[in-house]
């Protein structure tokens, strides 16, 4: 593999919003430091050749080069904290999806963050008592939002046996601690359904 190959692939790493450790990367290519260094400016006189939107940037707190941007943002554990405040106090989610959020949004801070996280999760569930073990919402919120933006009505098929033929979903909000969807019927009239009160619905 030749320097172009290298300069590529570290620009294409970055693009993706990877954070390039120096040591890492020469261990991973088996190159000096100067190469390395080289590599850089090479990627800073690209950006610099194409008007690119971006600044390569170093981080002394962890020694990693990243593009500046959207997709460069680290997430930090003062960020994912007040969600999971919400996401105890809102009671609307069971163990199984507060599990799955929790760690989908650890996965990308730092170990003494996660660890941090995870221990204030555990004080969390015991000021607020036992988590209920409720079925997952999160591919059902997940499924009513995309049908939302695509304006799509649906058939809804509720606990209790009822059957909604007709619904054109509106939005999604927080009712009395729950997540609820808001819909209009074939009457035109605005209905409210709990997530927890629907089976599944089918997009018509």
């Amino acid at each position: 593999m030749n320097k172009a190959d290298r300069v590529l692939i570290l620009y294409d790493r970055l693009l993706r919003g990877e954070r390039i450790k120096k040591r890492l990367f020469m261990d991973e290519f088996s190159v000096g430091r100067r190469s390395f260094d080289r590599y850089i400016e090479a990627v800073r006189l690209m950006l610099s050749e194409t008007f690119a939107p971006h600044e390569l940037l170093y981080d002394a707190a962890d020694h990693s080069y990243y593009l500046s941007g959207e997709k460069s943002e680290k997430l930090r554990g003062m960020n994912v904290l007040p969600l999971l405040l919400l996401l105890f106090d809102s009671k609307a989610f069971g163990e199984s999806d507060i599990t799955s959020i929790l760690q989908g949004l650890s996965a990308n801070l730092s170990s003494d963050e996660r660890s941090h996280l995870r221990k204030a999760a555990i004080r969390m569930s015991k000021d607020h008592g036992p988590i209920p073990s409720s079925p997952s919402l999160l591919k059902m919120l997940w499924d009513l939002n995309l049908v939302i933006d695509r304006q799509q009505k649906i058939r809804l098929f509720l606990a209790d046996g009822k059957e909604i033929e007709s619904a054109l979903p509106v939005r999604l909000g927080f009712a009395d601690g729950n997540i609820a969807l808001q819909a209009k019927t074939e009457k035109d009239a605005m209905q409210e359904y709990s997530l927890s009160s629907i089976r599944y619905f089918t997009p018509l």
